[in-house]
């Protein structure tokens, strides 16, 4: 139970300094005394800073799981892990902008196929739809790599922009598509291997 509150606090304070301050400026030090923790206590529960970074967008990755099963609703759980960065939308861009860019194309990634596979899983499952598993992952990388495009322009362009417009938009746009091609991979059976040459 203290384990788990001092993460936390660990993780609301470093936030809130990436609110006012540049990620390059946040020490370790200097997270430590606002916790009113000493740096061993840190130390104790990340290794470093990149590590609490990772755990944080872990986290947000667990919560649009739980999103998604509340609601079964791609456009909304991809809204509510939209939403994450426009309530923390400072602290987003400054640690966005100080970590990888790989880093931040996996995590948008990886946002993008949780919800789709769960998306496209729960469509077979609801109208009884036989797709190959071949097919299915297919689709999934297709719309994964679609939807993270979008969030990055998004988040590149400053997130002026209305992401619930463009999600929401773009869901109306695509409607049915998913089922669709679903329906097509269930018509066309199992994909013949290629030849050997």
């Amino acid at each position: 139970m203290a384990k788990q509150y001092t993460k936390e606090l660990i993780k609301k304070e470093f936030l809130q300094m990436l609110e006012t301050a540049p990620f390059k400026e946040i020490t370790i030090g200097k997270l430590a005394d606002r916790c009113e923790i000493n740096r061993n206590t840190f130390y104790y529960h990340y290794d470093d800073i990149y590590m609490l970074v990772r755990e944080i967008l872990q986290d947000q990755l667990d919560k649009v799981d739980e999103e998604f099963k509340a609601t079964y609703s791609w456009e909304e759980s991809l809204l509510y892990a939209v939403s994450f960065i426009l309530d923390n939308k400072r602290a987003a861009q400054n640690m966005f902008k100080s970590i990888d860019k790989a880093d931040v194309d996996a995590y948008l990634h990886q946002i993008c196929r949780v919800v789709m596979r769960k998306y496209v899983d729960k469509e077979c499952a609801l109208k009884g739809i036989l797709a190959q598993e071949e097919d299915k992952a297919l689709i999934v990388s297709f719309y994964q790599a679609a939807l993270a495009g979008l969030l990055e322009e998004w988040m590149e362009e400053g997130m002026e922009a209305s992401a619930e417009a463009i999600i929401f938009r773009t869901g109306k746009l695509f409607d049915g598509n998913i089922e669709r091609s679903l329906r097509i991979s269930q018509a066309l059976g199992r994909p013949r291997p290629l030849p050997k040459n």
